[in-house]
């Protein structure tokens, strides 16, 4: 793999920016289930609050793939990857698809399409649910307990939250102010397609059953 560098940099949420009481749970940068040309990739996220800012009443919701999707047995891996293109396609997102919805990764497995649709042209990306409890129901229609896995840290003034993009998703319960939060995005520039498919592949690792 080429170094690590820096993909993304935000502060958030931005002033008037849609601001909602929870954030549902994803994979910065998504993961590149089909491939076409050279694409940024986040390896890593970093999260901050600023020292000089008031205590938080967000939660950031971190949730373990491998805890949470081993729970059940899916397909073998070339079928699962058939049936996410299949569902790329489907959702007329074009020849590159890239998925970053856990909940939207979790249905295209299960070879189903419940979610709102992306070729819809009023549909904004990050609003496939209504509520916190909508989207503990989306998991629980495919044999998944969200809340036996999903952890809830408060990012105290002057903490560091980092985490690992190909190991877990994240989310959020709360609504932050504008600007509160500041994200880093470490990972790839321009990557090849080959390693994109190599990290794509240990991202969807975590539906294949633990080894004995």
């Amino acid at each position: 793999m080429p170094g690590l560098e820096v993909v993304g940099e935000f502060t958030v949420p931005a002033p008037g920016a849609l601001r909602r009481s929870f954030q549902a749970l994803h994979i910065d940068f998504g993961v590149p289930v089909d491939a076409d040309g050279p694409a940024d990739l986040a390896r890593f996220t970093a999260l901050y609050v600023d020292l000089r800012w008031p205590p938080t009443s967000a939660l950031t919701r971190v949730v373990p793939l491998e805890a949470l999707l081993r729970q059940r047995t899916w397909s073998d891996h070339e079928t699962l990857l058939a049936s996410l293109r299949r569902y790329g396609r489907g959702c007329g997102v074009g020849a590159r698809y890239v998925e970053g919805i856990l909940g939207r990764l979790v249905e295209a497995a299960d070879g189903c399409a419940a979610l709102p649709s992306p070729a819809d042209p009023n549909f904004l990306c990050g609003l496939e649910f209504a509520s916190l409890a909508a989207e503990r129901a989306h998991f629980e229609r495919h044999g998944l307990d969200l809340e036996a896995v999903e952890q809830r840290v408060r990012l105290s003034p002057g903490e560091l939250l980092v985490f690992d993009n190909l190991r877990t998703a994240h989310g959020r319960a709360g609504t932050r102010r504008p600007e509160e939060l500041h994200q880093l995005c470490v990972g790839y520039r321009s990557l090849d397609t080959d390693r994109q498919r190599t990290l794509s592949r240990r991202v969807l690792a975590a539906f294949e059953p633990a080894h004995e």
